[in-house]
């Protein structure tokens, strides 16, 4: 998982597309890698897989803005997101605008880094990404996440 520096969160973030939903996952952990907050949910709006992730990166922007974060790492595994937002002011397509726009909410933070992660990094926010689109729900979770997220953190502890 890698362990950011102090005062430093990591969100790690994915999204789903099935069926004619897409759904996102969003995870924030401390620099100890305790879980802060998280979320996931889901639009009946069937997306490429790119803008599927793109929607996830600004749901957890959202997420990270209600807790005052200032020093964040986002990671996903998709690295053409993650070279088009590193990349963004030179890229002139739509969704190169649309990323601009999203990094304009973004004045309040001093460190932002956007970086890839490994599949296997991207367990829990899976978890929620299927679980929002299979239940049809949304749902926002501080330190108090459900049973099953916890019980992936251990699994992911553990190996």
């Amino acid at each position: 998982m890698g362990k950011a520096t102090y005062g430093t969160v990591k969100i790690n973030f994915d999204a789903t597309v099935f069926n004619n939903k897409t759904g996102f996952g969003v995870i924030v952990h401390d620099s100890d890698g305790f879980i802060l907050s998280g979320g996931g949910g889901f639009k009946y709006e069937d997306m490429t897989a790119e803008w599927a992730k793109l929607y996830a990166f600004e749901e957890g922007l959202k997420i990270v803005c209600s807790l005052n974060i200032t020093k964040a790492i986002f990671k996903i595994d998709c690295a053409i997101l993650v070279n088009r937002v590193n990349y963004r002011e030179e890229d002139i397509t739509i969704m190169g605008y649309r990323i601009k726009e999203a990094f304009k909410t973004m004045e309040m933070f001093t460190t932002i880094a956007v970086n890839w992660a490994n599949c296997s990094c991207n367990k829990i926010v899976a978890f929620i990404c299927k679980t929002a689109i299979t239940n049809n729900c949304n749902l926002v979770f501080g330190m108090d996440y459900p049973k099953e997220i916890h019980d992936l953190v251990l699994g992911d502890s553990i190996n």
